[in-house]
């Protein structure tokens, strides 16, 4: 069954979904409980969002054995979606000399974690050196703490730039549909750069109807406040995931295919939507710290694809220079090591300062009595909580040199200072 484009089913269908989600009772995340008519509100939604064909929903994703990050949060009934515009694929934007009200949303791959540069950091310090006055606008303005799980952290590895946002370590699209109305209204964004979804899809399954039906509500209700805003929205980039899951990569695929088909569909002269293919080059061995979040390579990835999307549509600042540069990753920040010697024979105490998204530090030894010129690095990695640590099997009255290495995930980075200690006897 086909519509053509433009039909006022589609607007129907997707008021439908809400009329479905708000009657039917309280809904955990990633379990539909509506009845049939809401499970055909959907499909229409599917249609629209495939370019008003009909469309194969791909299957719920079920929560993978394999750890990653992301909590749960609570859902509610979203705004009701407008007839379809007529298609603009591209609009005239802003100079490159002018101020740009922009506003980032997104979940933990854009709010980063305790020692992070963010890739909004990226971004704006590259608009910044166009010429671009960015003010980035939003309600947070911080990083989550991956070592004590709490947000509200401020060590960014750099925090002289502009930080505000809209993202929370575990947001979902399910949810922001419905605050993001009240968020544009109250920051007045020109620009909304979004990259959402990951956590719908993977903590809890919603289905691909769903998913483009949310999509759909999303952008309704930034226009419903701001009616020329101007919307770019990134792809799911790449992750240990999809390369492991097969069930999970092809729901990431098939919401991909919802992101592009609703750019095409929902894009109008006057609100521009276009798309930024941000897993392009993402490399999920070099570009992430564990397998999901980004290190300081993908942060430049993922804000190059927003910046080319910017220059190239809204004609806002200049594609992101190529090269890439290749950057160190791991935290950055040097941990001050202490020993002291123990009362027992053959045994110190270790002590540093905590570095900024460290999970884990690599102890480093050398015996210097016995000339030894390389360090050796002891097997397993200490955490937080062990610190300070007692070092035993050391023979006593040799003279030992000692550092660690502050690690995030599988990206290990400075290195502490070297502190000496004699064995005692």
């Amino acid at each position: 069954m086909t519509w053509p484009c433009g039909q006022r089913r589609v607007a129907i269908a997707i008021v439908l979904v809400e009329v479905g989600m708000r009657q039917s009772a309280s809904r955990w995340l990633g379990t539909l409980q509506c009845g049939r008519r809401l499970a055909a509100a959907l499909a229409m939604v599917a249609v629209a969002l495939a370019g008003c064909t009909a469309a194969t929903a791909g299957g719920s994703a079920k929560r993978s054995a394999v750890a990653s990050t992301g909590r749960r949060g609570a859902g509610g009934a979203s705004a009701t979606a407008s007839a379809p515009p007529t298609p603009s694929p591209t609009a005239p934007g802003r100079p490159a000399s002018a101020s740009a009200r922009i506003m980032i949303v997104g979940d933990s791959i854009t709010e980063g974690s305790a020692g992070d540069y963010t890739w909004q950091y990226r971004l704006y310090k590259h608009l910044l050196a166009d010429g671009v006055r960015p003010r980035m606008v939003g309600p947070s303005h911080w990083l989550f703490n991956n070592v004590k799980k709490v947000e509200g952290d401020q060590s960014y590895a750099d925090p002289n730039f502009e930080r505000a946002n809209d993202t929370t370590w575990g947001m979902t699209l399910l949810r922001e549909k419905d605050a993001i109305g009240a968020r544009v209204a109250k920051y007045r964004p020109d620009y909304l750069l979004v990259l959402l979804g990951l956590d719908d899809m993977f903590w809890y399954g919603i289905s691909q109807p769903d998913m483009a039906a949310n999509l759909a509500s999303f952008i309704a209700a930034a226009r419903a406040a701001r009616p020329r805003i101007r919307i770019v929205l990134g792809l799911i980039p790449p992750d240990i995931h999809t390369q492991t899951n097969p069930v999970f990569a092809a729901s990431v695929a098939g919401f991909n295919q919802s992101i592009r088909s609703a750019a095409a569909q929902l894009s109008t002269a006057t609100s521009p939507v276009a798309v930024a293919h941000d897993g392009s080059g993402i490399s999920v061995a070099a570009d992430l710290w564990d397998g999901t979040h980004l290190n300081a390579n993908g942060e430049i990835k993922v804000a190059a694809a927003f910046a080319d999307v910017l220059a190239a549509t809204f004609h806002l600042g200049s594609a992101y220079p190529r090269p890439f540069p290749v950057l160190p990753t791991g935290p950055p920040v040097h941990s001050r090591l202490t020993i002291t010697s123990s009362a027992a024979a053959g045994r110190a105490k270790l002590s540093w300062s905590p570095v900024p998204g460290a999970a884990s530090y690599y102890v480093y030894v050398k015996d210097l009595t016995q000339a030894e010129t390389k360090f050796r690095k002891l097997t397993w990695p200490l955490r937080p909580r062990q610190n300070p640590w007692t070092v035993s099997l050391l023979t006593p009255g040799d003279t030992y040199a000692f550092k660690l290495q502050a690690c995030k995930g599988v990206d290990c980075g400075a290195f502490s200072n070297v502190a000496t200690v004699t064995a005692p006897s």
